[in-house]
C-alpha cells in the first residue's frame, strides 16, 4: 500500500506531529510505503499566481483554472507543483492531516489543493467524480479539534461531515477520490484527554481494515454543460 500524508501544522512539537510520527512508524512497521508532504517545513507557497505556469507570458491576464490545465498538458507547471502531483499519482491513499481552524483546513493546505489539483490533472470539463482522472484513489481527513465529541453530534457546531462537506464533497469526491470517513481527535488541547491514544489507535484500525471501510455516500452525479 502506498500512502501519501499531507500535513499542515507549524510546530514540530505539536500533537499533530506526534500523531504523524506514530502513523509513519506504524505504516513502515507493516511494510507499507509512505511519503510525507510537510507544508510548513517545505515553506509551501499557498497562492496561485502566474509563476505557477511557466508558459505564461509576462503581463498576460491570468485565468487560473484554464491556465493550470494548459500548463499541465504542456509540462509547464512549476517544479513544486509537479513534485506534488507525482506523489499523488504514486499514492493509493492520500491522508490530509491538520488541526481544524475555523471549520476548515489551514491556509497552506488549502493552497496546496488550489495549486496541485489543476485542471486536466485532477478534473476536466467532461470528467469529474467517478470519471475524473484520479478516480479510484482513497482519501480521508485526520484532524484535531479542541472540543468534545458531542459538540459535533448533539452540540451547536453541526455534524462533522457537514462541517467538512466542502472538502469531502467539493474536492475529494469531485476529483474522483473514494472518500472515507474522517478521523477526529477531540479535546486536543486538554491535558486530561486521551486524544493521542484514541486517534492513533483509530488510524491504525483504519489502515488494518482499509479494504472494508465503507466510503461516505457523496453525490457523484455530474452532467457537463453543453
Amino acid at each position: 500500500m502506498k500512502v501519501l500524508i499531507i500535513i499542515a501544522h507549524p510546530d514540530k512539537r505539536s500533537l499533530n506531529h506526534a500523531i504523524l510520527k506514530s502513523t509513519v512508524d506504524y505504516l513502515k512497521e507493516k511494510d507499507h510505503e509512505v511519503k510525507v508532504t510537510d507544508l510548513y517545513e517545505q515553506q509551501w507557497k499557498a497562492g496561485v499566481d502566474s509563476k505557477d505556469f511557466l508558459d505564461k507570458e509576462d503581463g498576460a491576464r491570468l485565468f487560473a483554472m484554464r491556465d493550470s490545465g494548459t500548463a499541465y498538458l504542456s509540462g509547464m507547471l512549476s517544479e513544486d507543483i509537479k513534485a506534488e502531483q507525482a506523489k499523488v499519482d504514486w499514492a493509493d491513499i492520500i491522508v490530509f492531516q491538520f488541526p481544524m481552524w475555523w471549520y476548515s483546513m489551514p491556509a497552506l493546505m488549502k493552497g496546496w489543493v488550489d495549486r496541485v489539483f489543476t485542471k486536466e490533472f485532477s478534473y476536466t470539463g467532461e470528467k469529474m467524480f467517478n470519471t475524473a482522472p484520479l478516480a479510484g484513489k482513497k482519501a480521508f481527513i485526520v484532524s484535531t479539534v479542541g472540543v468534545p465529541r458531542g459538540s459535533y453530534t448533539t452540540g451547536q457546531l453541526g455534524d462533522i461531515n457537514d462541517v467538512f462537506f466542502p472538502i469531502q464533497q467539493g474536492t475529494f469526491a469531485l476529483i474522483g477520490f473514494q472518500t472515507l470517513p474522517p478521523i477526529i481527535g477531540y479535546m486536543a488541547d486538554s491535558r486530561k484527554s486521551n486524544c493521542f491514544g484514541e486517534i492513533t489507535q483509530e488510524i491504525r484500525d483504519r489502515f488494518e481494515n482499509i479494504d472494508t471501510v465503507e466510503p461516505l455516500k457523496t453525490s457523484s452525479g455530474y452532467t457537463p454543460s453543453e
